[in-house]
């Protein structure tokens, strides 16, 4: 979780700093800078799709415990 939240933080400076100078240089509001930054944060933090973060994986009894039949290979 602090990961999460240090990206998201270091997210939102930079994108409040990237809005801050299209603003400057397009000579829109400067406004645009805390959005975007918020948005960024946002999305980073939220991860809606799991692209990021990665959701964890669930371990079955199956994939957890070795197989114990023979196996389908002959031997030469």
């Amino acid at each position: 979780m602090k990961k999460r939240v240090a990206a998201a933080l270091l997210w939102f400076c930079a994108a409040w700093y990237a809005g801050a100078m299209v603003a400057y240089f397009l000579g829109v509001s400067v406004a645009l800078g805390p959005i975007l930054g918020t948005a960024a944060a946002a999305i980073v933090a939220g991860d809606p799709r799991g692209l990021i973060w990665g959701r964890p994986t669930s371990r079955t009894s199956s994939t957890a415990k070795p197989s114990t039949q023979p196996s389908a290979q002959p031997t030469a």
